[in-house]
């Protein structure tokens, strides 16, 4: 009978290595599960977060923020004469009070710009996507005993800031370039704050350093202003690169209209093309102007840009170095609501907005000292800008689309026609 014979030294150690090879694979793969479980499940709610806040804004959302909120303590003592607007109690006192008022005045009274629709349609506008945009009950701006009357300075605000709903979308949003029938409306600013509204996004307050840097002015020939006397008065002197990127946002011009026929077109404040070229301060200013543009849009450049020509509006171009053939469209919507968010900073206290005597200590919409700003007329406002609206989304959440309004008259309560710009 033959032995057995016994491995090599050589078999032996092809064996042991194999075998630990396996078991070093079995070790690493369980691990990685392991800590891919712990990542996901950790992520999961901030992942259902990020998910739920790019769906678009219902007025569902508003109404469950003011009925599911803490009742308010208004204290008349500050000189504050309005009853509570937040809480069940608050949301449904209001509603009844409504619901009185269109009983006994079925047609509206001091009703000044939404005009030609009846109190039952003037009420559910304002229940669902007034009051819900802003996120706060009837009591906010009205005295419920009488809605007609101007009691209250909110109310005069409010009824201001829809006269800017309607010329904003009458102005800039419904001419846009290849308008997708997108509208603003209350929600698309405020998502359920009816004030506090950030317009500057993390990523700003962490990435733009606090450095001084010299802005080169532009006239409205686009050309370079050399004489410091001829400077706006807060450019005279160097100013921090997050001051200077506010500053374009809130005062940003076009000088030369884009047209098809002349490829030198199309030029504004942030060109970087005009005579004796820009200096490297004012190259690192542009950068941080778009990159915050980038961050408020959730899009890299080459959502608005050609990535090899950058100062080209290349329109449904077919070309290997067009890599989004609506860039140009993108770009020319982009440099329209820069102007649009410049008109707004420019026309703010014009359409009501309530100045601070300061920056509020306690910023219940989580807004930033950025997003106050000393306006012309010289007092402190909580200005609007790129983020306040789209918050990381190419078409903003709170906007509405035609789609939702439809052509029939139900569309009246949805948007009314007053603001719609067309």
């Amino acid at each position: 009978m033959q032995s057995p014979t016994r491995p090599t030294d050589r078999q032996a150690a092809i064996f042991i290595s194999v075998a630990v090879g396996f078991f070093v694979a079995v070790i690493t793969i369980g691990t990685f599960w392991w800590i891919y479980s712990l990542v996901v499940s950790s992520d999961a709610p901030a992942v259902a977060l990020a998910e739920a806040a790019r769906q678009p804004w219902s007025p569902s959302d508003g109404i469950k923020v003011i009925t599911e909120a803490e009742p308010n303590l208004v204290l008349a003592d500050d000189g504050d004469p309005r009853q509570p607007w937040l809480g069940e109690a608050a949301w449904t006192e209001g509603v009844q009070a409504g619901q009185a008022w269109i009983d006994q005045f079925p047609n509206t009274v001091n009703v000044q710009v939404l005009t030609g629709m009846t109190s039952a349609e003037v009420w559910t506008y304002m229940q669902q996507y007034v009051s819900g945009g802003l996120g706060v009950g009837c009591q906010y701006c009205h005295d419920i005993n009488n809605f007609a009357l101007d009691t209250y300075p909110e109310k005069i605000a409010a009824r201001n800031m829809l006269y800017l709903v309607g010329d904003l979308n009458a102005q800039f949003v419904v001419d846009l370039p290849n308008w997708q029938g997108n509208y603003v409306q209350c929600a698309t600013c405020h998502y359920n704050e009816p004030q506090n509204l950030e317009g500057f996004d993390s990523q700003f307050i962490k990435s733009v350093p606090d450095i001084p840097v010299v802005v080169e002015v532009l006239d409205e020939n686009g050309e370079r202003v050399f004489d410091p006397a001829q400077r706006p008065e807060e450019l005279r002197t160097p100013i921090s690169l997050q001051d200077a990127v506010i500053w374009y946002l809130y005062n940003y011009q076009v000088w030369k209209p884009y047209d098809a026929e002349d490829p030198a077109s199309g030029r504004g404040s942030l060109a970087l093309t005009y005579n004796g070229g820009p200096t490297q301060e004012q190259v690192t200013i542009n950068q941080n102007v778009m990159n915050y543009n980038a961050w408020s849009l959730g899009q890299n450049c080459t959502f608005c840009h050609n990535s090899r020509n950058f100062v080209a509006y290349e329109l449904d171009a077919a070309s290997a170095n067009v890599t989004n053939p609506l860039a140009g469209y993108n770009k020319m919507k982009a440099q329209q609501m820069l102007l649009m968010t410049t008109y707004i900073a420019e026309n703010w206290p014009t359409y009501g907005a309530i100045p601070h005597e300061e920056i509020p200590l306690e910023l219940r919409g989580g807004a930033s000292r950025f997003s106050y700003q000393t306006l012309g007329d010289g007092q402190l406002y909580n200005v609007p800008a790129c983020y306040t609206c789209h918050r990381g989304a190419n078409i903003p959440q709170g906007a509405i689309n035609q789609t939702s309004i439809g052509d029939t008259d139900a569309g009246r309560v949805v948007l009314p026609p007053a603001l719609r710009g067309n």
